[in-house]
């Protein structure tokens, strides 16, 4: 069943909590596979990326991993007072806060579990009978979830713990290495997809050797899968790699997707973060709706699939949440300066913000970074870094003339002030005229972007900017270059 007028690709700046209670954005029984990466109440701050040489700024939080027990859990556990299967589901908070004042701690457990059981109803609701989902967790907190999983979808439709094992650094002397995460995979019911045919793997044995019981082995199909995929954690030099905290590898939810979903279903990750589910969706045919309560990550997700399938437009993946509109764009700044600046930076794609309260002013502050790729005859091409500056008020010379200034502190190739068109006259007559160059152009060292630039679609005046967001598979560089021009 299609959602909102029957588009396939749907961004949602919002609580999950919201999107999944309302029928109308996702119908009942309109999911076909869930696949959801939540915080694991690993008691972290998770911070947005930045590369920089100014060790006074202070890092933009992407999201907080503590919990604590407040007057709106209070309400949310009143919630759960109606109806068998809520009222266990009470029963499981009630016991993690037993738990947790024996520890004398503030029952950051039992808010976690709450918080997460009255998100995972609502995914049962929009879950169609033949669906699935899986929760991706980390020992922190998987056997509690699991307890919340049992309680909602049933304990006759848990499937498999199914293991993702990766290498890497994390190695131990004191313990065995931590080196795997867990997805709780669950279904609706017991008339589940699972397509077996695309995850077999390879045989180790030898063509033609046959089992221990004389049995020959189908060595064109593979072997069946099992409930471990080896492969390893994102790298920081991976094509993939967009500097975003627990950012997952393609591969696994490639695999999880072509598994448990059809080509043409639809596929729902309510924390959505940069977007990889929704990636593995779109590489594989499938429909998708994608949820994350930061603006930031839904820019950077939009971006991302824009950049990874040059076919799609910005027509192509509606986003609700945030501006879609001047007007709309001019409210927010009004609203919450930051919140703006957020939205401006994620849909630009800048792979990461700084924030330093106080100093976003004449004195140039850093409000983003962006990278993009000089074109260099012959070479791979290398990433260097445009600064970010954005304004949501007035622009003053001397905030246009900061801006040089803090490229040069941050040893960054170029700055971009982006604004509302009434005052991108004040950025083109302050800005420097200094440019800089690769073989294919001259390009300036301090450019203006609209708002109204960015809500249309239009590029910036960079060299192969985006390359890194398409995981470096463009293929020809001319050609690339003759796109953006």
């Amino acid at each position: 069943m299609p959602t909102e007028s029957g588009s396939h690709r749907i961004l949602y700046s919002d609580d999950c909590l919201n999107v999944l209670r309302d029928e109308l954005a996702l119908p009942t029984g309109s999911v076909d596979l869930i696949y959801l990466d939540p915080p694991f109440n690993s008691k972290n701050h998770y911070n947005l990326p930045f590369k920089g040489k100014d060790r006074d700024a202070r890092p933009v939080e992407a999201f907080n991993d503590t919990w604590t027990w407040g007057t709106k859990e209070d309400e949310l556990l009143r919630e759960l007072a109606n109806g068998p299967q809520s009222r266990y589901l009470a029963d499981i908070v009630n016991l993690a806060q037993a738990m947790e004042r024996g520890r004398r701690s503030r029952f950051s457990l039992a808010a976690y579990l709450l918080n997460m059981a009255v998100r995972l109803l609502p995914m049962r609701r929009v879950l169609a009978e033949t669906g699935s989902i899986y929760l991706h967790c980390d020992p922190t907190a998987s056997h509690y979830l699991k307890l919340v999983m049992d309680a909602i979808f049933g304990a006759q439709n848990f499937q498999n713990e199914f293991i993702w094992y990766y290498s890497g650094g994390g190695a131990s002397k004191k313990r065995w290495a931590r080196k795997h995460d867990v997805l709780l995979f669950y279904t609706k019911s017991g008339k589940h997809t699972f397509n077996v045919d695309a995850v077999r793997v390879p045989h180790k044995w030898e063509a033609g050797q046959r089992r221990a019981d004389g049995s020959e082995r189908d060595y064109d199909k593979g072997k069946l899968p099992d409930d471990v995929f080896q492969h390893h954690s994102l790298l920081p030099w991976s094509s993939e790699h967009l500097g975003y905290p627990t950012q997952k590898p393609l591969a696994l939810l490639e695999r999880v997707i072509a598994a448990s979903s059809q080509p043409g279903g639809l596929v729902l990750d309510p924390y959505c973060g940069c977007g990889t589910a929704i990636h593995a969706a779109e590489n594989l045919g499938r429909r998708w709706v994608g949820i994350d309560i930061s603006s930031f990550a839904v820019g950077l997700m939009r971006e991302r699939i824009l950049n990874n399938f040059e076919l799609l437009t910005t027509d192509d993946v509606l986003v609700r949440g945030v501006p879609v509109s001047v007007a709309e764009a001019e409210d927010l700044a009004r609203r919450d300066k930051f919140e703006f600046e957020k939205w401006v930076c994620g849909a630009m794609g800048a792979e990461g913000m700084f924030h330093e309260p106080g100093t976003r002013g004449a004195d140039g502050g850093v409000d983003g970074v962006l990278k993009f790729y000089p074109f260099r005859l012959g070479k791979k091409p290398k990433p260097e870094y445009a600064i970010i500056q954005v304004k949501g008020g007035g622009v003053t010379a001397d905030s246009v003339k900061a801006l040089q200034s803090t490229v040069e502190r941050f040893d960054a190739t170029a700055g971009v002030m982006v604004c509302f068109n009434r005052h991108m006259r004040t950025v083109e007559n302050q800005r420097s005229k200094a440019t800089f160059s690769d073989d294919s152009n001259t390009y300036p060292v301090i450019q203006g972007h609209s708002v109204e630039d960015l809500l249309a679609g239009k590029t910036l005046d960079l060299p192969l900017y985006g390359y890194r967001r398409t995981g470096g598979r463009i293929g020809d560089q001319t050609e690339l270059i003759a796109s953006r021009n």
